[in-house]
């Protein structure tokens, strides 16, 4: 925000309190007449710095309506003034945050985060659902395909059924943990990184693939970000979802460097696949196992022999497999950890807790397989060793958010 822009705004607020303290000196007999005419000059403000700071016109704190109820009873002069002047109160101190935002990064985040603070929840699905279907029918259709394909991710979203739940389940994640979202936002470690959660966020709520072009990155391989993972020959690393080798692969090739990998994938063609692919390679170790909390036998199911998505079931209906703590399954001092386990990550990492504390492995994360890990799993690994610096890094391209990857290191 420019300062012509801050003073117009602040000049508005200035205006308002006047109109505030005139509200409170009104006497009785000239009460309604000049009530009327002052309430509609105020709440002609209060509805255009509403949507200007916030994106609404209507805030939590300022229920126009229901003062407007009480307005033309002068025994409620006082109430009301109090309510305005809170208003007021609150409207300066957005104004002042987002002037004082360090560039415009800063402020859309702060933008946005106010916006879910003080707007209501159906206001911000509706407004949700209206930017979806502004979007244009092809590509509404792209969306509601991609969607109901990961719908065990994030939710439903069927248009022609009136389904919305993955926008409700989006907004649900944004109001009860805004001050997580927060936290992240002013641990994370450089711009590119903030750029890609200020962008995550924005495209959750809009829709507009304009913020995955900004948070896509092409300069490195998903994990491998040379300004941030240095490797050498010491380096032990474990893989978390092998799959047929590509991280590993994609590894040798950045570095070329290494003492030992561990590889872990839970699905047995996908292991067999892998060691044709890395034979070339010495000194690495497969495990067909899974990685949790703690040392189990459990069940997954894969949706075909080559498939990315396999997944560990608490049902028992899929392949029997162990699953095992990394604590407990290496004993060697661990480097690196790559996970892209399909959700699971938050389990696997309770299970390495011991190498996180004594040994502060390089963490390198997907976070994108449903709306909690983007905060929930930099909030576990800061508790269990608070020197962590936590960065994100985007290098896929979607029709919404995905193949994010947390970098903590």
């Amino acid at each position: 925000m420019n300062r012509a822009e801050y003073n117009r705004i602040k000049g508005e607020l200035d205006k308002a309190g006047t109109v505030i303290d005139r509200i409170r000196i009104l006497c009785e007999k000239d009460y309604e007449e000049e009530m009327i005419r002052l309430t509609w000059e105020l709440g002609y403000v209060i509805e255009t710095l509403n949507f200007e700071l916030t994106g609404s016109k209507k805030v939590s704190f300022c229920d126009l309506e229901c003062l407007e109820k009480k307005m033309m009873h002068f025994e409620c002069r006082e109430e009301l003034a109090g309510c305005y002047s809170d208003w007021k109160d609150g409207m300066t101190q957005i104004l002042e945050r987002r002037y004082y935002a360090k560039n415009v990064w800063d402020e859309k985040f702060l933008k946005l985060m106010d916006y879910i603070c003080f707007v209501d929840f159906d206001v911000i699905v509706k407004k949700a659902k209206e930017s979806l279907l502004g979007q244009g029918e092809e590509l509404i259709k792209k969306f509601c395909i991609y969607y109901q394909e990961y719908s065990e991710m994030w939710g439903t979203l069927d248009t022609a059924a009136d389904r919305y739940d993955v926008i409700v389940n989006r907004v649900t994640a944004l109001k009860e943990h805004r001050k997580d979202f927060l936290w992240l936002y002013h641990r994370l470690g450089d711009w590119r990184s903030k750029i890609v959660l200020c962008s995550m966020l924005y495209n959750w709520l809009t829709f507009d693939l304009e913020y995955i072009n900004v948070m896509k990155e092409g300069n490195f391989t998903d994990y491998f970000d040379l300004d941030l993972v240095r490797c050498d020959e010491r380096e032990v690393v474990v893989d978390l979802g092998a799959w047929t080798g590509d991280s590993v692969e994609n590894y040798i090739r950045t570095y070329g460097k290494y003492k030992k990998i561990f590889c872990y994938e839970i699905d047995p063609s996908s292991v067999k696949e892998m060691k044709k692919n890395l034979a070339q390679y010495p000194d690495i170790e497969y495990r067909n196992k899974a990685v949790g909390s703690k040392n189990s036998m459990g069940s997954y199911v894969t949706s075909g022999p080559l498939s990315t998505i396999n997944k560990i079931t608490d049902d028992h209906s899929g392949t029997e497999i162990e699953i095992v703590s990394l604590d407990s399954d290496i004993d060697e001092k661990i480097t690196l950890i790559k996970m892209d386990i399909e959700g699971a990550e938050q389990d696997a990492l309770l299970g390495c807790e011991r190498h996180i504390r004594e040994e502060q492995p390089r963490l390198l994360i997907s976070v994108y397989h449903n709306n909690e890990d983007i905060w929930k799993i930099p909030r576990m690994i800061s508790d269990m060793n608070p020197d962590y610096r936590f960065y994100l890094r985007s290098n896929g391209w979607q029709w919404g958010p995905a193949e994010i990857v947390l970098l903590a290191i």
